[in-house]
């Protein structure tokens, strides 16, 4: 243990593959040490288990049996992350067919492992710039690969080798498809980097390729038969004489960088992006709208009860088990006056109901007549649009006068501002109008809130309803806060008095509770039904997303081969998912407020709330979490080997 420990060593060192039942051995029990600043040439002809023993050395792979250490660390003892760390700092890699990545300039191509170690942009790309002039690159940094000849793509790929400052260049047949000038070239390079300390590890099948180098090392049917120089003796300890520990792992890669390499990717695949946005941006916009509308609806209703008041009590006539219309006579005139004496009853309007048929001139109307008191005007928060409402000295002198709404006063004057101070004909007797209702419009169950004619209650029981008991009372409390306390007041009284509970006691608030829990029910329904489209697209982002991963395996591969840890890629591909999401929603958010602007012109009620679109870009970017995580997941199990296979 004195001594230094090899840098790299591999002891009784065996792999197989296993292909549709049948074992294939492609090395078969090597034993190989490798010194720092050596020049070695592995030969053999295809199918000798070079490659193999590549992918082992640059721990793409690992053997089935044996030990394989790097500087007396042992390859076996390390997990994925570590293993990273050594492909990043250890070794770079010279590969036949460069694998330069098409999309980037040669100085993001050599720049692309340090992403990896954590070198700052700007650091890296000076790095990259000043590996490629050193090389004879110095007009080619913006240039892709298909700009290239294939000797500067691999001088390229090798200074993509360098730039983390690798202990170990492993070129695999780097000549090969070369013309004898670049191969020639390549070689004096790799004889320079040699001269400066760099170990370099050639594998080849030429012999003229083989004796640039001051070792030969040749295999046949995964053994060696051959050493040019023969390693020191093998150590009976193959245990390593370090921790996994001491392998350092970087961290992962920046935010920024894998934003930027999102960005990029998204880019070039320009229209396959913009339909995976489409899914996003209609779910997005779906919730958006229909949440908005159910919304809008809730605040619509809830302002046409507000017009009623949500502070009135309705006292109707009937018991629990006696039906509730105007022929039962459990409500008096004496009643509605002993109301007003329970504390917080404002306004106390007794109403008897009925329909007839209003003339005026050759004008008729069917309307709804009520006979009431001067109360009804503030229980019901109306105001009068012109004329006055009649008196208690009206009640009093059963005066014959009428306070008519606005659909009564155009129906039978074609003016309202006519209305006042004629004598209309209903029921055989003249009635004056002293009044007409500011309009109200319609109620929320579509009923002409204007259809009105009201007349003092003891007029109305003497000359047109002809009977003494009344259809309901109003009582308008003094606060929504009292107005429960109120209504059983207003119970208890009323079956004191009659000495039976044979009334119905109602308050709006209870109806405001009801219409609310209703809205909102249909609210979050047509929000869920509009989620199920966000679903969908959600699925359309997996989809894509996964396609994406199958199309750039090799991308993958390189990356992992650079230094990439498994966390990296998986990283990189839900920023990806996220990006889409991300864009998807905010585009969604924009259309979704457009659709409510144009929707909103059809008098369709809706609502401008933060929430539907906060809601619905948050879930967008759970829908970017949730189905981006599989297609990344794939991504970063990927074998580099043979994702660097693929075409």
């Amino acid at each position: 243990m004195g001594s230094e420990a090899p840098l790299i060593q591999l002891q009784q060192v065996s792999r197989s593959y296993h292909t549709e039942g049948n074992a294939v051995t492609a090395l078969d029990n090597i034993s190989l040490t490798i010194n720092k600043g050596e020049f070695v040439a592995i030969m053999g002809q295809s199918g000798s288990g070079k490659s193999t023993l590549m992918n082992i050395l640059g721990c793409l792979d690992k053997p089935s049996a044996g030990h394989y250490s790097i500087s007396g660390q042992a390859v076996a003892s390390l997990n994925p992350d570590q293993l990273s760390a050594l492909r990043l700092k250890t070794f770079g890699f010279v590969f036949q067919r460069y694998q330069l990545l098409s999309t980037l300039t040669a100085t993001e191509n050599v720049a692309l492992p340090a992403i990896y170690s954590g070198m700052q942009k700007t650091e890296r790309t000076a790095r990259a710039q000043q590996l490629l002039e050193k090389l004879g690159l110095s007009d080619r940094f913006d240039h892709r690969p298909g700009e290239l000849s294939g000797g500067q793509q691999q001088r390229v790929s090798v200074a993509r080798a360098l730039i983390n400052g690798a202990d170990v260049i492993l070129a695999d047949e780097p000549t090969g498809a070369l013309d004898s000038a670049s191969g020639e070239q390549l070689l004096d390079l790799l004889k320079a980097l040699h001269q400066e300390g760099v170990t370099i590890i050639l594998i080849t099948h030429d012999t003229l390729v083989a004796e640039h180098a001051n070792r030969q090392i040749h295999l046949l049917d995964g053994k060696i038969v051959s050493d040019s120089a023969r390693p020191a003796a093998k150590t009976e300890d193959t245990s390593p004489s370090t921790t996994a520990a001491t392998v350092k792992v970087f961290p992962s890669i920046s935010s920024t960088a894998a934003l930027s390499m999102a960005f990029s990717s998204l880019r070039l695949n320009w229209f396959r992006t913009m339909l995976t946005l489409l899914g996003i941006i209609i779910g997005v916009a779906a919730v958006v709208t229909m949440m908005a509308i159910g919304e809008g609806g809730k605040e619509n209703v809830l302002k046409r009860i507000e017009t009623i008041g949500t502070n009135l009590i309705s006292v109707r006539p009937g018991g629990r088990n006696m039906r509730n219309t105007g022929d039962i006579a459990s409500l008096s005139l004496e009643d509605a006056n002993a109301l007003k004496e329970i504390p917080g009853a404002m306004y106390v309007a007794p109403e008897r109901s009925s329909r007839s048929t209003i003339r005026y001139g050759e004008n008729d109307f069917s309307g709804r007549i009520t006979g009431t008191t001067p109360d009804y005007l503030y229980a019901k928060d109306w105001e009068m649009a012109q004329g006055v409402f009649f008196s208690e000295e009206d009640i009093t002198n059963y005066a014959p006068v009428v306070v008519i709404g606005d659909t009564v006063a155009l129906s039978l004057f074609n003016d309202r501002y006519q209305a006042v101070g004629k004598y209309i004909l209903m029921e055989n007797a003249f009635y004056q109008v002293i009044g007409v209702l500011k309009a109200k419009g319609s109620s929320g169950g579509g009923m002409d809130m204007d259809d009105e004619v009201l007349i003092p209650v003891t007029t109305g029981r003497l000359k047109v309803f002809g009977s003494d008991f009344l259809s309901g009372i109003t009582i308008k409390a003094a606060s929504t806060e009292i107005a429960k306390p109120v209504s059983e007041a207003v119970l208890a009284m009323l079956t004191q008095r009659h000495g039976t509970e044979d009334v119905m006691v109602r308050t709006t608030d209870a109806l405001v509770e009801a219409v609310t829990e209703t809205q909102n029910t249909l609210t979050w329904l047509l929000a869920s039904v509009a989620a199920i489209s966000l679903f969908v697209g959600g699925i359309g982002v997996m989809n894509i997303m996964l396609v994406n991963v199958s199309e750039r395996k090799r991308e993958i591969g390189l990356r992992m081969a650079t230094g990439a840890k498994p966390g990296d890629i998986l990283k990189q591909f839900n920023i990806e998912a996220w990006v889409v999401c991300v864009l998807g929603g905010l585009a969604g958010v924009v259309l979704g407020y457009g659709v409510i602007v144009i929707v909103s012109q059809f008098n369709i009620p809706v609502a401008y709330t933060l929430t539907p679109p906060l809601l619905a870009f948050v879930t967008s970017l759970a829908v970017g979490l949730i189905f981006g995580y599989a297609p990344a997941h794939k991504a970063a199990r990927l074998n580099p080997i043979d994702a660097l296979a693929e075409d």
